[in-house]
Protein backbone atom coordinates (compact mmCIF):
# COMPACT_ATOMS: atom_id res chain seq x y z
CA UNK A 1 0.00 0.00 0.00
CA UNK A 2 1.19 3.55 -0.64
CA UNK A 3 -0.09 6.72 -0.50
CA UNK A 4 -0.43 9.57 -3.26
CA UNK A 5 -1.03 13.46 -2.59
CA UNK A 6 -2.55 14.51 -5.10
CA UNK A 7 -3.43 18.52 -5.74
CA UNK A 8 -0.88 20.21 -4.68
CA UNK A 9 1.64 23.45 -5.66
CA UNK A 10 5.62 21.67 -5.33
CA UNK A 11 7.95 23.22 -4.50
CA UNK A 12 10.64 20.41 -4.46
CA UNK A 13 13.70 22.06 -2.91
CA UNK A 14 15.88 22.49 -5.83
CA UNK A 15 15.15 25.94 -6.25
CA UNK A 16 13.00 25.15 -9.67
CA UNK A 17 10.02 26.82 -10.14
CA UNK A 18 6.96 25.24 -8.23
CA UNK A 19 4.45 23.26 -10.16
CA UNK A 20 1.21 21.22 -9.66
CA UNK A 21 2.11 17.63 -9.61
CA UNK A 22 1.30 14.41 -7.85
CA UNK A 23 3.64 12.55 -5.33
CA UNK A 24 3.74 8.99 -4.29
CA UNK A 25 4.96 7.38 -1.37
CA UNK A 26 6.18 3.71 -0.94
CA UNK A 27 7.59 2.65 2.07
CA UNK A 28 9.79 5.72 3.20
CA UNK A 29 10.34 6.55 0.17
CA UNK A 30 9.57 9.25 -3.02
CA UNK A 31 8.14 5.97 -5.84
CA UNK A 32 6.99 8.66 -8.29
CA UNK A 33 6.29 12.73 -8.64
CA UNK A 34 4.13 13.61 -12.18
CA UNK A 35 0.48 13.54 -13.24
CA UNK A 36 -0.08 9.67 -11.42
CA UNK A 37 -3.15 7.77 -11.04
CA UNK A 38 -3.78 5.95 -7.36
CA UNK A 39 -3.22 2.32 -7.75
CA UNK A 40 -5.81 0.11 -5.67
CA UNK A 41 -4.35 0.26 -2.36
CA UNK A 42 -3.19 3.63 -2.18
CA UNK A 43 -4.32 6.30 0.36
CA UNK A 44 -4.91 9.03 -1.49
CA UNK A 45 -4.54 12.65 0.38
CA UNK A 46 -5.93 15.57 -1.65
CA UNK A 47 -3.52 18.78 -1.10
CA UNK A 48 -5.51 20.88 -3.39
CA UNK A 49 -4.79 24.33 -2.38
CA UNK A 50 -1.46 23.27 -0.22
CA UNK A 51 2.07 23.88 -0.93
CA UNK A 52 4.32 20.66 -0.60
CA UNK A 53 7.98 20.79 0.20
CA UNK A 54 10.51 18.34 1.45
CA UNK A 55 10.73 18.47 5.39
CA UNK A 56 13.10 21.47 6.74
CA UNK A 57 16.56 20.42 7.69
CA UNK A 58 17.52 23.29 10.88
CA UNK A 59 21.27 22.44 11.19
CA UNK A 60 22.01 24.45 14.31
CA UNK A 61 20.40 22.90 17.53
CA UNK A 62 21.18 22.15 21.13
CA UNK A 63 18.49 18.99 21.05
CA UNK A 64 21.54 16.75 22.76
CA UNK A 65 20.07 16.54 26.27
CA UNK A 66 16.48 17.51 25.72
CA UNK A 67 15.71 14.58 22.80
CA UNK A 68 16.34 12.27 26.55
CA UNK A 69 12.89 14.44 27.67
CA UNK A 70 11.39 15.44 24.46
CA UNK A 71 11.48 13.14 22.02
CA UNK A 72 9.30 15.24 20.12
CA UNK A 73 12.09 17.51 19.71
CA UNK A 74 9.84 20.87 20.42
CA UNK A 75 9.02 23.34 18.81
CA UNK A 76 10.92 22.49 16.11
CA UNK A 77 9.18 19.45 15.57
CA UNK A 78 5.41 21.96 15.23
CA UNK A 79 6.99 23.64 12.60
CA UNK A 80 7.87 21.27 9.61
CA UNK A 81 11.31 20.23 10.68
CA UNK A 82 11.82 16.64 10.19
CA UNK A 83 15.82 16.63 10.66
CA UNK A 84 17.48 18.48 13.44
CA UNK A 85 21.65 18.92 13.66
CA UNK A 86 22.67 18.65 17.02
CA UNK A 87 26.28 19.38 19.02
CA UNK A 88 27.02 22.50 17.62
CA UNK A 89 29.42 25.65 19.03
CA UNK A 90 31.78 22.44 20.54
CA UNK A 91 28.72 21.33 23.16
CA UNK A 92 27.27 18.51 23.82
CA UNK A 93 27.16 15.86 26.43
CA UNK A 94 29.38 13.06 25.34
CA UNK A 95 32.42 11.76 25.37
CA UNK A 96 31.61 12.01 29.32
CA UNK A 97 33.24 10.68 32.04
CA UNK A 98 31.14 10.16 35.37
CA UNK A 99 33.29 12.71 36.86
CA UNK A 100 32.89 14.98 34.65
CA UNK A 101 29.04 14.97 34.24
CA UNK A 102 28.39 18.00 36.45
CA UNK A 103 31.12 19.84 34.87
CA UNK A 104 29.63 19.23 31.66
CA UNK A 105 25.82 20.09 32.84
CA UNK A 106 27.55 23.51 34.56
CA UNK A 107 28.87 24.36 31.12
CA UNK A 108 25.47 23.86 29.08
CA UNK A 109 23.90 26.08 32.01
CA UNK A 110 26.52 28.82 31.42
CA UNK A 111 27.18 28.33 27.56
CA UNK A 112 23.48 27.32 26.51
CA UNK A 113 20.91 28.26 29.17
CA UNK A 114 20.15 25.43 29.72
CA UNK A 115 18.74 24.65 33.32
CA UNK A 116 21.35 22.90 35.23
CA UNK A 117 18.40 20.53 37.24
CA UNK A 118 16.88 20.22 34.40
CA UNK A 119 19.86 18.49 32.99
CA UNK A 120 20.45 16.27 36.23
CA UNK A 121 16.98 15.16 36.12
CA UNK A 122 16.36 14.17 32.58
CA UNK A 123 19.42 13.35 31.03
CA UNK A 124 20.10 9.19 30.97
CA UNK A 125 24.10 8.54 31.60
CA UNK A 126 23.68 5.51 30.07
CA UNK A 127 26.89 5.88 28.33
CA UNK A 128 30.01 7.07 28.42
CA UNK A 129 31.64 7.53 25.03
CA UNK A 130 30.47 9.28 21.96
CA UNK A 131 29.68 6.12 20.15
CA UNK A 132 28.14 4.84 23.33
CA UNK A 133 26.10 8.11 23.08
CA UNK A 134 24.74 7.85 19.55
CA UNK A 135 23.69 4.37 20.08
CA UNK A 136 21.57 5.32 22.98
CA UNK A 137 20.14 8.22 20.81
CA UNK A 138 19.13 5.68 18.12
CA UNK A 139 17.03 3.82 20.46
CA UNK A 140 15.05 6.84 21.92
CA UNK A 141 11.97 7.03 20.19
CA UNK A 142 11.95 10.04 18.45
CA UNK A 143 9.14 11.93 16.25
CA UNK A 144 12.08 13.53 13.94
CA UNK A 145 15.30 12.87 12.21
CA UNK A 146 18.54 13.82 13.89
CA UNK A 147 21.92 13.89 12.69
CA UNK A 148 25.11 14.91 15.15
CA UNK A 149 28.37 16.83 15.35
CA UNK A 150 31.27 15.59 17.44
CA UNK A 151 31.39 18.40 20.21
CA UNK A 152 35.36 19.90 20.42
CA UNK A 153 35.31 20.54 24.11
CA UNK A 154 34.27 17.62 25.08
CA UNK A 155 36.81 15.80 23.86
CA UNK A 156 39.20 17.85 25.13
CA UNK A 157 37.78 17.18 28.70
CA UNK A 158 37.61 13.35 28.24
CA UNK A 159 41.08 12.99 27.10
CA UNK A 160 42.91 16.32 29.31
CA UNK A 161 40.85 16.11 32.22
CA UNK A 162 39.18 19.31 33.24
CA UNK A 163 42.41 21.50 34.59
CA UNK A 164 44.01 20.85 31.71
CA UNK A 165 41.23 21.31 29.34
CA UNK A 166 39.73 24.57 30.66
CA UNK A 167 43.25 26.33 30.83
CA UNK A 168 45.77 25.03 27.39
CA UNK A 169 46.45 23.56 24.37
CA UNK A 170 47.15 20.05 23.73
CA UNK A 171 50.45 17.97 23.52
CA UNK A 172 51.34 16.02 20.71
CA UNK A 173 49.80 13.17 23.02
CA UNK A 174 46.75 14.48 23.70
CA UNK A 175 46.04 16.00 20.32
CA UNK A 176 46.17 11.85 18.56
CA UNK A 177 43.76 10.91 21.33
CA UNK A 178 41.85 13.82 20.37
CA UNK A 179 41.95 12.94 16.58
CA UNK A 180 41.80 9.10 17.42
CA UNK A 181 38.40 9.52 19.29
CA UNK A 182 37.01 12.02 16.53
CA UNK A 183 37.38 9.55 13.85
CA UNK A 184 36.12 6.75 15.77
CA UNK A 185 32.75 9.17 16.82
CA UNK A 186 32.83 9.78 12.65
CA UNK A 187 32.95 6.36 12.16
CA UNK A 188 30.11 5.21 14.42
CA UNK A 189 27.71 7.81 12.53
CA UNK A 190 28.84 11.29 13.81
CA UNK A 191 28.80 13.66 10.41
CA UNK A 192 31.35 16.30 11.67
CA UNK A 193 32.67 18.15 14.60
CA UNK A 194 32.00 21.63 15.92
CA UNK A 195 34.25 24.10 17.56
CA UNK A 196 34.01 27.84 19.42
CA UNK A 197 36.34 30.67 19.92
CA UNK A 198 33.39 32.50 20.81
CA UNK A 199 34.46 35.19 23.60
CA UNK A 200 30.56 34.84 24.87
CA UNK A 201 31.39 31.08 25.75
CA UNK A 202 32.62 31.35 29.62
CA UNK A 203 32.39 28.07 31.67
CA UNK A 204 32.30 27.76 35.43
CA UNK A 205 34.02 30.40 37.18
CA UNK A 206 34.39 32.55 34.14
CA UNK A 207 36.85 30.36 32.85
CA UNK A 208 37.13 30.00 28.65
CA UNK A 209 34.95 26.92 27.55
CA UNK A 210 37.85 23.84 26.58
CA UNK A 211 37.49 24.55 22.65
CA UNK A 212 38.83 28.43 23.24
CA UNK A 213 42.45 26.74 24.74
CA UNK A 214 43.05 24.99 21.28
CA UNK A 215 45.30 26.58 19.17
CA UNK A 216 45.40 25.96 15.22
CA UNK A 217 47.56 23.05 15.02
CA UNK A 218 44.58 21.55 16.77
CA UNK A 219 41.90 22.44 14.96
CA UNK A 220 44.38 21.46 11.61
CA UNK A 221 44.60 18.04 12.71
CA UNK A 222 41.14 17.66 13.35
CA UNK A 223 39.90 18.89 10.09
CA UNK A 224 42.44 16.59 8.86
CA UNK A 225 40.88 13.66 10.51
CA UNK A 226 37.43 14.67 9.00
CA UNK A 227 38.87 14.05 5.42
CA UNK A 228 40.37 11.38 6.22
CA UNK A 229 37.54 9.75 7.58
CA UNK A 230 36.53 9.82 3.17
CA UNK A 231 32.70 10.47 3.82
CA UNK A 232 33.31 14.89 3.05
CA UNK A 233 32.38 15.95 6.80
CA UNK A 234 31.53 19.25 7.64
CA UNK A 235 33.58 21.15 10.69
CA UNK A 236 30.95 24.03 12.37
CA UNK A 237 33.50 26.98 13.65
CA UNK A 238 31.82 29.59 15.68
CA UNK A 239 33.25 32.88 15.21
CA UNK A 240 36.26 34.28 17.86
CA UNK A 241 39.53 36.36 18.13
CA UNK A 242 41.91 32.58 16.52
CA UNK A 243 40.44 32.77 13.50
CA UNK A 244 38.71 35.25 11.19
CA UNK A 245 36.35 34.19 8.24
CA UNK A 246 38.82 34.86 6.43
CA UNK A 247 41.09 32.44 8.12
CA UNK A 248 38.30 29.70 8.34
CA UNK A 249 38.37 30.26 4.37
CA UNK A 250 41.91 29.70 4.00
CA UNK A 251 41.91 26.71 6.68
CA UNK A 252 38.47 25.35 4.07
CA UNK A 253 41.11 25.73 1.39
CA UNK A 254 44.25 23.79 2.96
CA UNK A 255 42.37 21.15 4.24
CA UNK A 256 39.57 20.45 1.74
CA UNK A 257 36.95 20.52 4.27
CA UNK A 258 33.77 22.46 3.99
CA UNK A 259 33.48 24.60 7.14
CA UNK A 260 29.94 26.44 8.41
CA UNK A 261 31.30 29.34 10.15
CA UNK A 262 28.94 31.01 12.71
CA UNK A 263 27.50 33.46 11.53
CA UNK A 264 26.63 36.65 10.31
CA UNK A 265 23.97 38.34 11.91
CA UNK A 266 23.41 42.08 11.33
CA UNK A 267 24.37 44.03 14.52
CA UNK A 268 26.77 41.03 15.92
CA UNK A 269 29.77 42.32 14.80
CA UNK A 270 29.46 46.15 14.01
CA UNK A 271 27.54 48.82 12.38
CA UNK A 272 24.89 48.47 9.23
CA UNK A 273 26.73 46.43 6.89
CA UNK A 274 29.42 44.98 9.00
CA UNK A 275 28.15 41.24 8.51
CA UNK A 276 27.30 41.76 4.23
CA UNK A 277 31.31 42.84 4.29
CA UNK A 278 32.19 39.72 6.16
CA UNK A 279 30.14 37.78 3.91
CA UNK A 280 31.78 39.49 1.29
CA UNK A 281 34.98 38.83 2.37
CA UNK A 282 34.81 35.02 3.65
CA UNK A 283 33.13 33.85 0.35
CA UNK A 284 35.55 36.00 -2.32
CA UNK A 285 38.10 33.48 -2.64
CA UNK A 286 35.32 30.46 -3.83
CA UNK A 287 36.66 28.53 -0.74
CA UNK A 288 34.15 25.61 0.51
CA UNK A 289 33.23 28.28 3.94
CA UNK A 290 29.03 28.39 4.27
CA UNK A 291 28.55 31.02 6.82
CA UNK A 292 25.12 30.80 8.80
CA UNK A 293 22.60 33.43 9.34
CA UNK A 294 19.27 33.60 10.78
CA UNK A 295 15.83 34.26 9.70
CA UNK A 296 14.61 36.18 12.30
CA UNK A 297 15.39 39.72 13.98
CA UNK A 298 16.93 38.18 17.26
CA UNK A 299 15.63 39.00 20.58
CA UNK A 300 16.13 37.92 23.67
CA UNK A 301 14.94 37.54 27.02
CA UNK A 302 17.11 37.60 30.27
CA UNK A 303 17.12 37.71 33.92
CA UNK A 304 19.65 38.61 36.22
CA UNK A 305 19.48 34.78 37.17
CA UNK A 306 21.14 34.15 34.37
CA UNK A 307 23.42 37.27 32.91
CA UNK A 308 24.17 35.65 29.82
CA UNK A 309 24.81 38.30 27.79
CA UNK A 310 27.39 40.19 30.22
CA UNK A 311 29.62 37.14 30.92
CA UNK A 312 32.42 38.71 29.20
CA UNK A 313 32.63 41.16 32.04
CA UNK A 314 35.19 40.14 34.59
CA UNK A 315 33.15 40.46 37.73
CA UNK A 316 30.38 38.25 36.43
CA UNK A 317 33.08 36.00 37.21
CA UNK A 318 31.71 36.19 40.41
CA UNK A 319 28.21 35.63 40.04
CA UNK A 320 27.57 32.74 36.90
CA UNK A 321 26.56 29.42 38.28
CA UNK A 322 25.65 30.94 41.84
CA UNK A 323 22.91 30.75 43.94
CA UNK A 324 20.15 33.04 43.64
CA UNK A 325 20.62 34.64 47.19
CA UNK A 326 24.83 34.73 46.37
CA UNK A 327 23.82 36.80 43.36
CA UNK A 328 21.66 38.94 44.93
CA UNK A 329 24.11 39.86 47.22
CA UNK A 330 26.36 40.83 44.96
CA UNK A 331 23.60 43.12 42.68
CA UNK A 332 23.30 45.00 45.42
CA UNK A 333 26.38 45.18 46.84
CA UNK A 334 27.40 49.14 45.72
CA UNK A 335 31.14 48.17 45.55
CA UNK A 336 30.71 45.19 43.23
CA UNK A 337 28.24 47.19 41.27
CA UNK A 338 30.47 49.80 40.46
CA UNK A 339 32.85 47.38 39.15
CA UNK A 340 30.76 45.40 37.36
CA UNK A 341 29.68 48.73 35.64
CA UNK A 342 33.21 50.15 35.61
CA UNK A 343 34.23 46.93 33.50
CA UNK A 344 31.32 46.74 31.33
CA UNK A 345 31.87 50.39 30.43
CA UNK A 346 35.72 49.64 29.65
CA UNK A 347 34.40 46.74 26.65
CA UNK A 348 32.45 49.12 24.81
CA UNK A 349 34.75 48.62 21.51
CA UNK A 350 34.51 44.95 21.65
CA UNK A 351 32.14 43.88 18.69
CA UNK A 352 30.77 41.08 20.17
CA UNK A 353 29.94 42.43 23.78
CA UNK A 354 26.36 43.69 23.55
CA UNK A 355 27.01 44.48 19.88
CA UNK A 356 29.29 46.84 20.56
CA UNK A 357 27.25 49.24 21.26
CA UNK A 358 26.08 49.57 25.14
CA UNK A 359 24.51 52.66 24.88
CA UNK A 360 22.11 50.96 22.02
CA UNK A 361 21.23 48.03 24.33
CA UNK A 362 19.67 49.86 26.77
CA UNK A 363 17.60 52.17 23.86
CA UNK A 364 17.21 48.43 22.48
CA UNK A 365 16.27 46.60 26.31
CA UNK A 366 12.72 47.07 28.17
CA UNK A 367 10.66 45.64 31.08
CA UNK A 368 9.18 42.24 29.37
CA UNK A 369 7.68 39.76 32.16
CA UNK A 370 7.78 40.81 35.39
CA UNK A 371 5.20 40.25 38.55
CA UNK A 372 5.54 44.18 39.93
CA UNK A 373 6.68 46.52 37.06
CA UNK A 374 3.94 46.00 34.77
CA UNK A 375 3.49 49.86 33.87
CA UNK A 376 7.04 50.12 32.53
CA UNK A 377 6.82 47.08 29.96
CA UNK A 378 7.93 49.18 27.04
CA UNK A 379 10.14 51.23 27.86
CA UNK A 380 13.78 51.96 26.99
CA UNK A 381 15.64 51.47 29.83
CA UNK A 382 17.54 54.29 28.47
CA UNK A 383 14.55 56.77 28.65
CA UNK A 384 13.55 55.57 31.93
CA UNK A 385 17.29 55.86 33.37
CA UNK A 386 17.54 59.59 32.16
CA UNK A 387 13.78 60.34 34.33
CA UNK A 388 15.17 58.53 37.44
CA UNK A 389 19.18 60.66 37.22
CA UNK A 390 20.47 57.10 37.60
CA UNK A 391 22.67 54.80 35.31
CA UNK A 392 20.65 52.31 33.28
CA UNK A 393 22.90 49.27 34.58
CA UNK A 394 21.83 50.38 37.84
CA UNK A 395 18.46 50.76 36.86
CA UNK A 396 18.71 47.62 35.70
CA UNK A 397 19.74 46.03 38.87
CA UNK A 398 17.50 47.56 41.13
CA UNK A 399 14.56 46.90 39.24
CA UNK A 400 15.33 43.18 39.05
CA UNK A 401 16.35 43.10 42.90
CA UNK A 402 12.77 44.70 43.58
CA UNK A 403 11.33 41.81 41.83
CA UNK A 404 13.54 39.19 43.37
CA UNK A 405 15.34 38.45 39.97
CA UNK A 406 12.08 37.96 38.64
CA UNK A 407 11.96 40.28 36.21
CA UNK A 408 12.92 39.65 32.57
CA UNK A 409 14.34 42.30 29.98
CA UNK A 410 13.67 42.10 26.55
CA UNK A 411 16.55 43.36 24.09
CA UNK A 412 15.52 43.38 20.40
CA UNK A 413 17.91 43.37 17.78
CA UNK A 414 19.69 45.97 16.54
CA UNK A 415 19.57 44.98 12.26
CA UNK A 416 17.57 46.82 9.88
CA UNK A 417 14.94 44.49 7.73
CA UNK A 418 17.33 45.81 4.87
CA UNK A 419 20.23 43.97 6.22
CA UNK A 420 18.87 40.65 7.06
CA UNK A 421 16.86 40.66 3.98
CA UNK A 422 19.84 40.62 2.20
CA UNK A 423 21.67 37.73 4.42
CA UNK A 424 18.86 35.70 4.10
CA UNK A 425 18.17 35.59 0.07
CA UNK A 426 21.86 35.46 -0.62
CA UNK A 427 22.75 31.84 -1.37
CA UNK A 428 26.13 32.17 -0.17
CA UNK A 429 24.42 31.90 3.55
CA UNK A 430 22.64 28.93 4.70
CA UNK A 431 20.35 29.14 7.21
CA UNK A 432 21.09 28.41 10.58
CA UNK A 433 21.60 29.98 14.13
CA UNK A 434 18.63 29.40 15.61
CA UNK A 435 19.75 27.65 18.22
CA UNK A 436 16.81 24.73 19.31
CA UNK A 437 17.20 23.54 22.85
CA UNK A 438 19.34 26.24 23.92
CA UNK A 439 18.46 29.19 25.88
CA UNK A 440 15.51 28.06 26.00
CA UNK A 441 14.19 30.91 28.43
CA UNK A 442 15.46 33.56 26.70
CA UNK A 443 14.14 32.97 23.46
CA UNK A 444 12.48 30.61 20.79
CA UNK A 445 13.75 31.43 17.31
CA UNK A 446 12.76 27.53 16.55
CA UNK A 447 9.76 27.96 14.82
CA UNK A 448 12.15 30.01 12.25
CA UNK A 449 10.16 28.23 9.00
CA UNK A 450 6.74 28.87 10.05
CA UNK A 451 8.24 32.58 10.85
CA UNK A 452 10.40 32.74 7.09
CA UNK A 453 7.19 31.26 5.05
CA UNK A 454 4.88 33.90 6.47
CA UNK A 455 7.41 36.89 6.73
CA UNK A 456 9.60 36.37 4.26
CA UNK A 457 7.74 34.90 2.02
CA UNK A 458 4.16 36.05 2.70
CA UNK A 459 4.38 39.48 3.60
CA UNK A 460 7.70 40.99 2.24
CA UNK A 461 7.75 39.00 -1.08
CA UNK A 462 11.89 38.17 -0.87
CA UNK A 463 11.36 34.79 -2.09
CA UNK A 464 8.64 32.67 -3.60
CA UNK A 465 7.62 29.17 -2.24
CA UNK A 466 10.45 27.49 -4.12
CA UNK A 467 13.04 29.57 -3.19
CA UNK A 468 12.06 28.90 0.81
CA UNK A 469 12.19 25.54 0.15
CA UNK A 470 15.42 25.54 -1.48
CA UNK A 471 16.79 27.43 1.48
CA UNK A 472 15.19 25.89 3.80
CA UNK A 473 16.00 22.01 3.00
CA UNK A 474 17.44 21.29 -0.69
CA UNK A 475 20.50 23.38 0.35
CA UNK A 476 20.92 22.68 4.13
CA UNK A 477 20.77 18.84 3.59
CA UNK A 478 23.28 19.01 0.47
CA UNK A 479 25.84 20.87 2.20
CA UNK A 480 25.39 18.80 5.18
CA UNK A 481 25.93 15.33 3.26
CA UNK A 482 21.81 14.44 3.81
CA UNK A 483 22.00 13.54 0.27
CA UNK A 484 18.87 11.27 0.51
CA UNK A 485 16.28 14.04 1.40
CA UNK A 486 16.28 17.58 1.24
CA UNK A 487 14.09 17.57 -2.06
CA UNK A 488 11.23 15.61 -3.38
CA UNK A 489 13.01 13.39 -6.25
CA UNK A 490 11.81 10.07 -7.02
CA UNK A 491 13.90 7.78 -4.91
CA UNK A 492 14.64 10.29 -2.08
CA UNK A 493 13.49 10.39 1.99
CA UNK A 494 10.02 11.10 1.77
CA UNK A 495 10.11 13.71 4.70
CA UNK A 496 7.52 16.04 3.88
CA UNK A 497 5.05 18.89 4.52
CA UNK A 498 2.00 20.05 3.48
CA UNK A 499 1.52 23.80 4.63
CA UNK A 500 -1.30 26.25 3.64
CA UNK A 501 0.39 29.73 2.28
CA UNK A 502 -1.67 32.19 3.60
CA UNK A 503 -2.35 31.05 6.59
CA UNK A 504 1.33 29.62 7.71
CA UNK A 505 2.82 31.54 11.13
CA UNK A 506 4.53 31.33 14.04
CA UNK A 507 2.15 32.17 17.13
CA UNK A 508 3.13 34.49 20.06
CA UNK A 509 6.28 33.56 22.41
CA UNK A 510 4.41 31.69 25.18
CA UNK A 511 6.89 30.38 28.92
CA UNK A 512 5.61 27.33 30.19
CA UNK A 513 6.90 25.39 33.01
CA UNK A 514 7.25 21.51 31.07
CA UNK A 515 10.69 20.32 31.66
CA UNK A 516 12.10 18.09 34.11
CA UNK A 517 12.42 20.04 37.60
CA UNK A 518 9.86 21.86 36.87
CA UNK A 519 11.88 24.41 34.90
CA UNK A 520 10.44 27.23 32.22
CA UNK A 521 10.99 27.73 28.59
CA UNK A 522 9.79 29.59 25.83
CA UNK A 523 8.04 28.07 23.26
CA UNK A 524 5.88 29.03 19.95
CA UNK A 525 3.22 27.38 18.51
CA UNK A 526 1.95 27.34 14.65
CA UNK A 527 -0.72 27.40 12.37
CA UNK A 528 -1.00 27.09 9.10
CA UNK A 529 1.20 23.50 8.46
CA UNK A 530 -1.38 20.90 7.84
CA UNK A 531 0.61 17.79 7.13
CA UNK A 532 4.25 16.21 7.85
CA UNK A 533 6.04 13.15 7.00
CA UNK A 534 8.53 11.68 8.07
CA UNK A 535 10.26 8.89 6.13
CA UNK A 536 7.00 8.50 5.08
CA UNK A 537 5.17 8.10 8.23
CA UNK A 538 2.27 10.87 8.70
CA UNK A 539 3.42 12.62 11.90
CA UNK A 540 0.72 15.57 11.35
CA UNK A 541 -2.57 15.35 9.63
CA UNK A 542 -5.30 18.11 9.19
CA UNK A 543 -2.90 20.23 11.58
CA UNK A 544 -3.18 18.00 14.34
CA UNK A 545 0.34 15.88 15.69
CA UNK A 546 -0.57 11.88 15.40
CA UNK A 547 -0.16 10.74 18.86
CA UNK A 548 2.64 7.69 19.02
CA UNK A 549 4.27 8.35 15.44
CA UNK A 550 7.55 8.20 16.55
CA UNK A 551 9.11 7.43 13.01
CA UNK A 552 12.59 9.85 13.60
CA UNK A 553 16.00 8.07 13.32
CA UNK A 554 19.65 8.79 13.88
CA UNK A 555 21.20 9.75 10.48
CA UNK A 556 24.24 9.77 9.33
CA UNK A 557 26.05 10.11 5.63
Amino acid sequence: MGTLLKGATVADGTGHAARRVDVRIDGDRISAVGDLQPHDDDEVIDLDGLVLAPGVVDIHTHYDAQVFWDGDLTPSSWHGVTTVLQGNCGFGIAPARPEDRELIMETLQLVEGMNIDTLRQGIRWEFQTYPEYLDVIREIPKRINIAAMVPHSMLRLWVMGAEAAFSRSSTEDELEQITTLLSESLAAGAIGFSTSQAPSHQGPEGRPVPSRFADRREIVAMLEAVKAAGRDGIVEITYGPLFTIEECADLATETGVRITWGSVIPGLFGPPGAAQDMLDRGTSGGADLWPQTSTRFISTQMSWLNPYQWSRVPAFEEVLGRTPDEMAKSYGDPEWRTRAREQAMSLTDQKDFLDGDIAGYFDRTSVEETDIHADLRGIPLSRLADERGVHPFDLMMDLALEDNLQTRFRTVSPGSVEELRALVTDRRTVLGAHDGGAHVDMLCDSCYPSFMLRYWVREQRAMDAAEAAYRLSGQPAALFGLTDRGTIEVGKVADLIAYDADLITELPAERVWDFPADADRLIARGEGLEYVWVAGTAIRERGDIVEGAMPGQLISR
